[in-house]
């Protein structure tokens, strides 16, 4: 076969990855299952349908059956074709009219000398390949965008709770000061300030149910169902994670990124297609075989029938074509060389990726313990200042901040698990993990 093989190009993969562990290994969070890494029953089982139904799902697995049979239709070029044909046929000027008629075989075959269809051939198994790597990454990347929705819905769900506490406890607040506003010892401000805690609450409460159904839909629309409740299973503070994150050796993860192995099969096919064009410059053979009966009266075609043959060898040698066969061989050598550049971006993006989502995972979960502390203060001193204005040690004003407070840490905190569980998807996904 004439043009170039196929060789991986040389990559220099950094000895461990910016943020991983010192002293790298084969163990990385990327070969996890995706079935194994949560730990939610619900979650796998929203997981599972989408899998099944979701609509991208099916239309990446759709493209792949076009390409295998293209693949099929492109190989099919390496084998002998043998067609039927029977033709009939009459003419005359005056009475009686002639008929003539037969049937025949038609076989052809085109020797591959130069591996023009051998090569075409392996750029449509490599398109196959690339296709099958695009719908693992569609799958890869279903199971990232559930897990992150459903770990959002969790958010709000806690959110809504602390905010529907603080409602409880506003409105009682309202009442407290009402009764001292009664007694003469507040004022109509302070019952004024003890009621905008209460709205500003209930304001927030109503923003945050419109995101709980907006992601409720967004769930169904992923696992291919219409707009309706999720279930949930294990609470946001209460989710499982693993205790530890290897990111393994960088240089794995060029087999476990589907982007990356894609990009690789692209270039394979790519490279192929330059072997195509450069055999265009070389002669090709055909051989063609037909066979048969014919006669020329229709109405006794078995006494009058007689066997009929041919057989040929074409030669199709290229002198001149104005620069056709050189403008497709220059084309197929750039366009080579653009996939070889987009493969090297996909690594380099993929070592990037990684390193951006190591560092969040780390300082999230450095911000998630630093809000716990926050918010633990200000309840202590939200309820400080509840008692020093009952006591009537301090103004109505020390409540109303330090409540603000106190709901806006809890809420801040709510965020911050989220951001944890999320944080984690993703490294998981630019590791390579969630497609097996």
């Amino acid at each position: 076969m004439v043009g170039p093989n196929y060789k991986r190009p040389v990559v220099a993969a950094p000895p461990q990855f910016r943020g991983g562990e010192p002293q790298p290994s084969n163990l990385s969070l990327g070969n996890t299952k995706w079935f194994n890494l949560f730990q939610d029953d619900t979650l796998t089982g929203l997981i599972r349908e989408a899998l099944q139904a979701n609509y991208d799902i099916r239309i990446a697995a759709q493209r792949v059956v076009q390409a295998q049979g293209q693949l099929t239709a492109t190989r099919s070029g390496l084998f002998p074709t043998v067609d039927g044909q029977a033709a009939s046929s009459g003419y005359g000027i005056q009475s009686p009219i002639q008929h003539s008629g037969g049937a025949f075989y038609i076989a052809s075959w085109e020797p591959d000398l130069f591996g023009k269809l051998r090569r075409a051939t392996e750029a449509s198994r490599a398109d196959v390949a690339a296709l099958q790597e695009n719908q693992n990454a569609v799958m890869q990347s279903l199971v990232s965008q559930v897990a992150s929705a459903y770990f959002d819905l969790l958010e709000y769900d806690a959110e809504i709770e602390y905010v529907r506490e603080s409602i409880g406890a506003r409105r009682d607040s309202v009442k407290l000061v009402s009764a001292r506003e009664e007694g003469g010892v507040a004022s109509m401000l302070e019952v004024d300030q003890a009621k905008t805690l209460v709205a500003s609450a209930q304001a927030n409460l109503a923003l945050l149910e419109r995101a709980q159904e907006q992601t409720e839909n967004l769930i169904n629309f992923l696992i291919g169902k219409q707009p309706g409740p999720v279930s949930r299973g294990t609470s946001l503070v209460s989710q499982r994670q693993p205790p530890q994150v290897p990111a393994g050796l960088p240089s794995s993860l060029l087999e476990r990124r589907p982007d990356v192995r894609a990009a690789e099969q692209q270039l394979i096919a790519s490279n192929a297609r330059v072997g195509v064009a450069k055999a265009a410059f070389y002669p090709s053979f055909g051989l063609t075989a037909a066979g048969g009966l014919q006669t020329s009266d229709l109405l006794s075609v078995v006494n009058r029938a007689g066997g009929a043959w041919t057989r040929a060898v074409t030669l199709d040698v290229p002198f001149f074509d104005m620069g056709r066969r050189s403008g497709n061989y220059k084309t197929a050598q750039a366009h080579k060389e653009e996939l070889l550049i987009s493969y090297q971006k996909a690594i380099n993006g993929a070592f990037r990726d990684v390193s951006d989502a190591l560092v969040g995972y780390h300082k999230t979960r450095e911000y998630n313990t630093s809000q716990q502390l926050l918010a633990e203060t200000l309840r202590d001193q939200s309820r400080l200042a509840n008692v020093r204005y009952s006591g009537g040690v301090s103004s109505y004003l020390e409540v109303l901040d330090t409540e603000r407070q106190r709901l806006t840490a809890e809420q801040q905190l709510a965020q911050a698990q989220r951001d944890v569980l999320t944080s984690l998807v993703r490294l998981y996904k630019e590791l390579g993990g969630g497609w097996q």
